[in-house]
């Protein structure tokens, strides 16, 4: 095989979706992502993908795109609005927590993608199905996004740490300096604090949220 002929079949080789495919995998495996890494993991010169990408920060931009786009893979789209924005939220964290890599990087990039996008589309149809009107819609849509987004992106943050070997820290923080008698009321819940997992509280936080968005449409429904 000439190089000639060597340099086009690898140019229709790699192709976007081949080269999102290797990264994912490689983001998956908690390896770095680089144009040289992913250029050894395909078996081509680095600078292949730039044919595709023009930095690593549209290549981060088109893996976080697709990691969101799959958070909707699991959802039931035929449950109830509450249902299916407590299980996208939860398929969020899990997809960007198993991506710790391009996780890391959500509330820092908006890709303006196809995934984003039918997300956005999709919570905006599901607050709208709650009964709740066109501004409480987007209100509660900007309050929903942001806390599932920094919270995954804290959490991938967190798996990032810990497969370098730095042991998980408590949510809260350290508490050591807790004195019963300047802190009567921390201190009689400190127990229950300390055991709480980062998964718990976000779950917490995200039935509070949806708590919220329902005692709204009572409220409105009964004035």
């Amino acid at each position: 095989m000439s190089a000639d002929t060597r340099r086009t079949k690898e140019r229709s080789a790699l192709g976007r979706e081949a080269i999102l495919a290797a990264a994912t995998e490689l983001a998956a495996s908690g390896a770095a992502i680089t144009f040289r890494g992913l250029g050894s993991a395909l078996g081509a010169d680095p600078t292949a993908i730039y044919r595709r990408f023009r930095d690593k920060d549209e290549l981060m931009a088109a893996l976080l795109d697709g990691l969101i786009a799959a958070s909707l893979d699991g959802v039931d789209r035929d449950a109830p609005w509450r249902d299916q924005l407590r299980s996208g939220a939860v398929s969020t964290i899990d997809i960007f927590a198993a991506h710790p890599q391009v996780g890391a990087e959500a509330t820092a990039i908006s890709t303006g993608g196809p995934g984003e996008l039918a997300v956005i589309d999709w919570i905006l149809s599901q607050l709208d199905r709650a009964g709740l009107d066109r501004q409480q819609v987007v209100r509660c849509y900007a309050a929903y996004s942001s806390y599932v987004l920094a919270a995954a992106a804290t959490m991938s943050q967190q798996q990032l740490k810990e497969n370098e070997g730095v042991p998980p820290s408590s949510w809260v923080g350290d508490l050591r300096a807790v004195d019963p008698t300047r802190h009567p009321a921390l201190s009689s819940v400190l127990p229950e604090l300390l055991v709480l997992t980062p998964r718990e509280v976000f779950l917490e936080g995200i039935d509070v949220l949806l708590d919220s968005f329902e005692a709204i449409v009572d409220h409105d429904a009964r004035a």
